[in-house]
């Protein structure tokens, strides 16, 4: 374990170091990552992919009276080392240690059990609605990837977001992944923001432009970024919901994701910040090959090979089913599987 991260017990820690300090404690993390789940098993590529942005959350906002509200919440492993779990990691999803997903009655940071099935976007939209309600001034920030923009409850909830609350903080994790390679309409939209070469180009320009003209005017940046991408790109869907939309940008960088946080928690307006990650970095197996390292078992660090499967250790429920169904195509050629998302999902 690294020396920084052996100094986290709260995200008041987290709060304590330098960006510098942030930046290695970044590294341990990952390495505590890659050590642990090659032994336990675990979700290896999303954890790997949400460093940044986690370490980022718990700089700028004060959990767990800011809430945080993550779909589909198998990314929480980092959020976990910063609080208060670090020292029973190493047992996560066995007896006696964390639950592989955000659990309630776990931890007072785990606001929102399992934000499966996109409910993660209508759960802090409730949160903030009833915040308003009650008077009081905590932030929710909700973290969700693209695949739960598919859901019908991820869309009740963008359709109410305008009417229900003034500030709500979402944070759209593109890593272009779910389990599989994302396929269908959204991340096809979603690649035509990110890949528009006329903002592309301009959002890189701007950002230099900004920078050169002082800290005064930098401040005014996001503003400035958002008049002129109406005019380069085409109508951001999210704006039309009520969203102010902020991005696409690397969710890589610390320093630019504590400075860009640090405006959002002070605007009066819901907001989407589109951040691009990369699934698995820092794990070059992982890179390699994300699908297998989505959630994986055991495996050897150096060659990413799992390892042999242990005899008496019943399969897993994917597989049975996924057998089942490939005996049943066998000898019925009617039968027709439809994947939701990426195929590799229902095994």
């Amino acid at each position: 374990m690294g020396r920084y991260l052996e100094m986290i017990n709260s995200p008041a820690d987290v709060k304590l170091l330098t960006m510098e300090q942030l930046t290695t404690l970044a590294q341990e993390i990952r390495d505590e990552l890659v050590t642990v789940l090659s032994k336990s098993g675990g979700h290896l590529g999303p954890n790997l992919g949400v460093v940044e942005l986690t370490i980022a959350m718990h700089k700028v906002f004060n959990s767990p009276k800011d809430r945080f509200v993550w779909d589909v919440s198998h990314q929480v492993y980092v959020h976990k080392l910063l609080t208060g779990r670090r020292q029973v990691f190493h047992k996560i999803r066995q007896t006696g240690g964390p639950m592989g997903f955000a659990f309630r009655s776990e931890s007072p940071y785990d606001c929102f059990g399992a934000g499966h099935a996109g409910t993660a976007l209508s759960a802090a939209l409730g949160m903030a609605t009833g915040r308003d309600h009650a008077g009081t001034d905590e932030q929710v920030v909700c973290v969700l990837g693209d695949a739960a923009l598919t859901n019908g409850i991820t869309l009740e909830a963008l359709n109410n977001i305008k009417q229900s609350t003034q500030r709500l903080i979402v944070i759209l994790n593109d890593n272009e992944w779910s389990i599989a390679k994302n396929v269908g309409a959204i991340a096809e939209y979603l690649n035509r923001i990110v890949t528009h070469p006329r903002y592309a180009s301009a959002h890189k320009k701007l950002e230099q432009l900004m920078h050169k003209l002082g800290p005064d005017i930098a401040k005014i940046e996001h503003k400035v970024e958002e008049a002129f991408k109406g005019m380069l790109v085409p109508s951001v869907l999210f704006e039309e919901f009520g969203l102010r939309y902020l991005g696409p940008m690397d969710g890589h960088n610390l320093p630019k994701l504590v400075e860009t946080l640090e405006w959002a928690k002070k605007q009066k307006s819901p907001l989407l910040i589109h951040i691009q990650t990369v699934k698995g970095k820092g794990y070059e197996k992982a890179l390699e090959d994300p699908q297998t390292f989505h959630g994986t078992g055991p495996f050897d660090v150096n060659t990413g090979k799992g390892a042999a499967k242990k005899e008496g250790v019943p399969p897993n429920y994917q597989d049975v089913f996924g057998d089942a169904m490939v005996r049943f195509c066998d000898v019925n050629s009617k039968l027709i599987a439809l994947p939701v998302r990426c195929p590799a999902a229902p095994a």
